[in-house]
């Protein structure tokens, strides 16, 4: 197999991957469809946000990566329906978790200022709040 020079590394990766006699066996026209082909579905290098890190834990290695971007795929994956309720059901926890704390806030600012919206019932979330400042 010959090397090309300015090949993008995800191709050269590619190709030491790739059985000796299978890439001296492709034309040209092939190598160059399966290089354009892997090139589309690669495109790590084009985020608008690229985060990736490695760091120790425990004497182990472990990575992080976050990228953000727009799809510029010309076929977009298919998402099983196990995913797409986990995502759903994340997104209500989120949603419910944010409003539980808004409405806190506002029940902690309300009852700062002196606000009864209704006579003689309390929650006793302020109650418990000043009993951890007396301790």
């Amino acid at each position: 197999m010959t090397s090309y020079q300015n090949r993008p590394p995800v191709i050269e990766r590619f190709y030491t991957h790739l059985d000796e006699t299978i890439a001296q066996e492709l034309t040209p026209e092939q190598k160059e469809g399966v290089e354009n082909a892997i090139l589309a579905s690669t495109l790590a290098s084009r985020h608008q946000i690229d985060i990736r890190r490695s760091f120790p834990f425990f004497s182990k290695r472990y990575y992080l990566v976050f990228l953000f971007g727009r799809d510029l795929r010309r076929q977009h994956r298919q998402e099983s329906t196990l995913s797409r309720m986990l995502l759903t059901f994340l997104l209500l926890i989120a949603v419910l978790f944010v409003t539980c704390c808004v409405l806190l806030t506002l029940y902690m600012i309300k009852s700062a200022l002196g606000i009864d919206v209704f006579q003689n019932f309390h929650v006793g979330i302020w109650d418990w709040w000043l009993s951890l400042k007396n301790h």
